[in-house]
């Protein structure tokens, strides 16, 4: 079944471009000029400009990930917002890629296929204790790719769930901020230091009372402490 990918762009040439390009590669298409209200059908992937009226890509992402039916849908923002002040802004909301205009088609190609290639998990039944990681009542379904604590699941994004599973895999293990990066974030994607600190933000926020847990080695990295 050929993935979904819902772009939203106020620039009609951007939206065309997008289309006959993607579609060359078997994705099924949808495009708008400005945010809309997602039906049952969720698509796969948003591409997401930021400058649009009467709601900004930035606001409209922000509202998509606090809502938890569509929490864990991949965003890649797709915009002329240029500055690091910005691109921390995307990654902040929970982007999980941030494209510069004017873009080179072949690389927005490539870091679509490199995100739906890591969300594109098959579910499976069998699973066994290798595939679960608990900590009091923090359970990491790693298969699923679920967190749930106390029963209640935390909505959090792809890149979130997988830097809090490499954390939680190996607790009292101090891991710098290059080995995150290189761990969870895929070789083809542009990142910078920050983008970790601010995903370990998110992650304590998300997590509650544990977020205390995740604890910051001054001048070697992030740890989760048991």
């Amino acid at each position: 079944m050929s993935k979904r990918i819902l772009i939203v762009d106020d620039e009609e040439d951007i939206l065309d471009i997008l289309r006959f390009n993607l579609e060359i590669e078997g994705y099924e298409i949808e495009t708008h000029e400005a945010p809309i209200e997602l039906g049952s059908k969720l698509p796969d992937l948003i591409i997401l400009d930021v400058m649009m009226t009467p709601k900004s890509g930035f606001k409209w992402a922000k509202e998509l990930k606090e809502d938890v039916r569509t929490a864990n849908i991949p965003i890649i923002f797709c915009t002329a917002k240029t500055t690091e002040a910005d691109m921390l802004t995307g990654f902040g909301i929970g982007s999980d890629d941030y494209i510069c205009k004017p873009f080179r088609i072949s690389e927005v190609k490539a870091r679509v296929a490199a995100i739906l290639r890591r969300t594109n998990n098959t579910p499976n039944d069998k699973r066994d204790s290798e595939n679960i990681i608990r900590y009091e009542d923090i359970t990491l379904d790693l298969v699923r790719k679920q967190c749930t604590i106390g029963g209640s699941n935390i909505p959090f994004t792809k890149l979130e769930f997988e830097l809090f599973s490499l954390l939680l895999s190996s607790p009292g293990e101090v891991f710098s901020r290059e080995k995150i990066l290189q761990v969870v974030w895929p070789n083809d994607t542009i990142v910078i230091d920050r983008t970790v600190d601010v995903n370990i933000t998110r992650i304590r926020k998300k997590i509650g009372r544990y977020g205390k847990n995740i604890r910051t080695k001054f001048g070697y990295g992030y740890l989760f402490e048991v």
